[in-house]
């Protein structure tokens, strides 16, 4: 969501304000919605597969998960990510959306599988 528009919570509303009662809260976000998004258009196919793989295996650092995910030796992901300076013991969900587009910019991952 990040790349096309920066999110906000604007409210919250309480689990018991629904019938059933669900298990969790509830919010309310907006999205401002940027003219362009942060990564170039050409580059988005690129930028998703590689977080589809960053974030395919949980509880897995980044290193794994690009390996597995890309079809990729260890070795591989882990000079891309030295390459993009992210340490590749991070976890996906610690990368900021401005480390994510540093990782594009800095590998030749196709943008097909």
């Amino acid at each position: 969501m990040q790349v096309y528009g920066s999110p906000r919570i604007v409210a919250k509303i309480p689990a018991g304000a629904f019938h059933p009662v669900p298990g969790v809260d509830s919010a309310i976000l907006r999205v401002d919605i940027y003219d362009e998004p942060l990564i170039p258009r050409e580059k988005l196919p690129r930028f998703f597969k590689l977080i589809k793989a960053g974030f395919g295996q949980k509880r897995k650092t980044l290193r794994n998960s690009l390996s597995a995910g890309l079809h990729i030796k260890t070795s591989e992901a882990e000079t891309m990510l030295n390459l993009a300076e992210i340490d590749p013991m991070r976890r996906a969900e610690t990368l900021s959306i401005e480390e994510w587009k540093r990782l594009c910019d800095s590998t030749n991952v196709p943008s097909q599988p």
